[in-house]
């Protein structure tokens, strides 16, 4: 009986992180976006965290988006509504996810480094994705408006990495790689796509900030949850930058858009804040716009306590207005048809009885 409880939601929680992270890196693979074998020495080893951080983010995304789905997807299982239920579907979320791991060990094995080893490098960046991916599902799972954020965080850095990589695509020379949350497409100058490293992310976290916060607010969740919406997405992306390190500092190739993610966790929760604490609406109506607002001009009748817009509507006889007693009415003279006796039956006579 255990077995039917937990083996759907289980089952499924595991089949969706592992379709998700193996249908990222199919898709960074697929269109350049990451490298992972080549040799990454001298001038280019930097471009080697660049790709670790890839590695973390997709498999933490991985446990987000499987245990969110499954969560949908199994709404009616009784299971999935309770603490254990989500915890147990954030665990196989980051079980599932791991499978991020292999899919890269396997091609750092041809990677040439001069520090560290490649293989394990590429297996721990993937599992400690996969755990902080949990962690931010379990959140997500208990306090849904902070998916809404990371869903806004994912999309856009998503949306960005392929319009970087896109125009490569039409060209004949070797597809060039892409840093998480950079905006740097082929046509773009490298001084240009250095100096938008550091702004991105933070921008990107400050538009979803405020539109997950102002979103939570109409919604009517608590303050301190919708101020903490804005900070969701981006410490994903902070996670995978600090998993990966800052680089060698000779080069601000991985330098700067590591400082990026660490000021858009900032960001994104001031604007969340911001949006939050802001008052609504933001311009006051004037005075003399609402036809019904007290005042001299257009107010109160002063002798009867009645808005004059209300005298006006009712050709100059006051309306009904609290504490004043109505006015008398009529009384209908119409007949009104005899009640009939209670003891007498229809045809004259006692109730069950006849008339003569």
């Amino acid at each position: 009986m255990a077995f039917r409880t937990w083996g759907k939601p289980l089952s499924t929680v595991l089949g969706v992180s592992m379709l998700a992270g193996a249908g990222q890196l199919g898709v960074a693979y697929g269109f350049g976006i990451v490298r992972i074998a080549g040799d990454f020495t001298d001038a280019t080893v930097n471009r080697w965290p660049a790709q670790l951080v890839w590695v973390g983010w997709c498999a933490a995304l991985a446990a987000v988006v499987g245990a969110v789905v499954t969560e949908r997807l199994v709404s009616a299982d009784p299971v999935t509504g309770t603490t254990t239920g989500r915890l147990a579907l954030a665990g196989a979320a980051a079980l599932g996810a791991t499978v991020v791991a292999p899919l890269c060990m396997q091609p750092a094995r041809a990677t040439q480094l001069n520090s560290v080893d490649p293989v394990w490098a590429m297996g721990i960046c993937a599992t400690l994705g996969a755990v902080v991916g949990a962690g931010a599902a379990l959140a997500v799972l208990l306090r849904p408006p902070l998916g809404w954020n990371v869903a806004a965080v994912a999309g856009t850095v998503w949306f960005v990495a392929l319009v970087s990589a896109l125009p490569a695509l039409a060209g004949t020379g070797p597809l060039p790689t892409v840093r998480l949350g950079v905006f740097e497409p082929g046509w773009l100058a490298a001084d240009a796509a250095q100096g938008l490293a550091t702004i991105v992310l933070p921008l990107v976290a400050l538009l979803a900030g405020a539109a997950s916060g102002a979103l939570a607010r109409r919604r009517g969740h608590p303050p301190l949850i919708a101020g903490a919406t804005g900070a969701a997405g981006p410490v994903l992306v902070a996670f995978a930058y600090l998993t990966a390190g800052p680089g060698d500092s000779a080069d601000r190739y991985q330098l700067a858009p590591y400082y990026g993610a660490l000021l858009a966790v900032a960001t994104g929760l001031l604007a969340a804040t911001a949006a939050v604490l802001a008052r609504w609406p933001l311009f006051a109506r004037s005075a003399s716009a609402d036809p019904l607002a007290d005042g001299p001009a257009g107010g109160v009748d002063p002798a009867a306590g009645v808005p004059a817009a209300d005298l006006a509507r009712a050709g100059g006889a006051p309306l009904p207005w609290p504490g004043r007693p109505p006015a008398h009415r009529p009384r209908d003279r119409r007949r009104r048809p005899a009640r009939r006796p209670a003891g007498r039956g229809w045809g004259g006579g006692r109730r069950g009885g006849r008339g003569p």
